[in-house]
């Protein structure tokens, strides 16, 4: 058993958890639905081989003599489990499934087979943040569709092992430490800057401190709308993500004035050794956003570009660091936590590819609420398919869809006339039903 310190990403997540109860909003779900004739030994075997591959899916996570730790067992597996298809709807049913407790001292997995209907099945993996990111996720499909077409005669996977463990990243990270003027950045840019007050779709009042329980709320932005959104992103000489957040800051800011904070998810991984890397490299950053009503989109928007880059330049800094962690006072549940409001965009979704199957992706939702509003944006074709997990202690089914068309309602405007003004774009907020 090799022991290493967590990494800064992991140690945030791990503390915050024991302040929590269950089920954790940590906890993530990356569900496939399968058709066709699955060979499920030869899916045992890629499985249990991935795990071989991905030091943090054999580690348990505790504390040590020195803090947090994890741990790593060179011979630990995460059995696969079999069930019955136990009745209903496709999501809630996953759902549920996904709200079961992890005891990370064992393990921050579980991988379930359900057995649907003949010739289909449906797979669960259900893994806690501090040993996945979307990156995992994207590695998960590519070498698991190698392994499995491996296992079933295919061609062989050949597979690079991960050039280092997540854990020795995290002592090398920890010896680094972090930047002095990364730090100076930080405590400028947010100097000032207060949690919302209010929450979309219109001011409302919130309690100062709300539960775990959320829901799920979809949409989609069609393939003509995706086109005018990146049409007018390369007029602002920017990008969609940069382009949906502003959209997302005038939401926000149509019910709490001009200085709104929208958070952002920020890679840490681009050294080389790192891509193949499964784990949390990831975290969630504040990006504070100007939205004054005599502006207009393009100056909002070109604003928003500017701080996004800085807030890249000074990615380094765990966001517990900068006093919107695991506190009380600004912790995941509280109404003081500056990120309240979240947006994160995939513009390249990867796909689970076995031979002679087809995989369907099913997105199930949040066990629990990390934040009090947190929208995916995930590329499908020319348009997006959009979905954000809402508190329920905040938001009603109604409120919710409500928001989600009022920021299509600001993307449209925007992408249709970029120079459109704030004011008359906080009308049209109002206005929509």
């Amino acid at each position: 058993m090799r022991e290493f310190p967590q990494t800064y990403e992991q140690e945030a997540l791990w503390i915050a958890d024991r302040f929590l109860g269950e089920p954790s909003p940590f906890l993530e779900t990356w569900a496939q639905r399968i058709l066709g004739p699955l060979d499920v030994p030869a899916l045992e075997r890629a499985l249990a081989a991935l795990v071989a591959r991905h030091a943090v899916l054999r580690s348990g996570f505790d504390l040590g003599d020195d803090g947090p730790v994890q741990r790593v067992d060179p011979a630990g597996t995460v059995p696969l489990e079999r069930l019955p298809w136990p009745g209903g709807e496709l999501y809630p049913t996953l759902r549920r499934a996904g709200q079961r407790p992890l005891d990370l001292t064992v393990s921050p997995a579980r991988f379930t087979l359900y057995d649907r209907a003949p010739d289909e099945h449906v797979l669960l993996l259900q893994i806690h943040h501090v040993a996945v990111d979307d990156a995992s996720l994207v590695l998960l499909d590519r070498e698991l569709s190698a392994l499995y077409t491996e296992e079933t005669g295919g061609a062989p996977a050949g597979l690079e092992p991960p050039a280092l463990l997540l854990g020795e990243h995290a002592v090398r990270a920890r010896a680094a430490g972090i930047a002095p003027a990364d730090l100076a950045f930080w405590a400028d840019f947010l100097a000032g800057a207060r949690a919302l007050t209010r929450l979309p779709p219109r001011p409302r009042p919130l309690a100062a401190r709300r539960g775990s329980a959320c829901d799920t709320v979809r949409t989609t932005v069609p393939a003509e709308l995706g086109e005018a959104v990146r049409a007018a992103a390369r007029a602002l000489r920017t990008t969609p993500h940069v382009l949906m957040s502003t959209c997302t800051a005038v939401t926000a800011a149509a019910v709490n004035g001009e200085d709104v904070v929208i958070g952002t998810p920020v890679s840490r991984r681009g050294e080389p050794d790192l891509d193949g890397v499964f784990g949390c490299l990831t975290d969630l950053l504040p990006v504070r956003y100007r939205v004054p009503a005599d502006a207009d989109f393009a100056e909002v928007c070109a604003a928003a570009k500017r701080r996004s880059l800085d807030v890249l330049r000074h990615r380094n800094v765990p966001y517990a660091r900068l006093g919107g962690g695991v506190g009380r006072t600004r912790g995941v549940l509280s109404g003081e936590h500056l990120s309240r409001i979240c947006l994160v965009l995939d513009q390249s979704p990867s796909r689970l590819e076995l031979p002679g199957l087809r995989c369907e992706r099913v997105h199930v939702g949040g066990a629990a609420a990390k934040f009090d509003w947190l929208q995916y944006v995930v590329a499908d074709g020319g348009g997006w398919d959009v979905r954000a997990d809402y508190a329920l202690d905040f938001f009603t089914a109604d409120e919710a869809a409500l928001v989600l068309r009022q920021w299509r309602t600001a993307l449209a405007a925007a992408a249709a006339d970029p120079g459109v003004p704030v004011r008359d774009l906080f009308d049209r907020l109002a206005a929509t039903a």
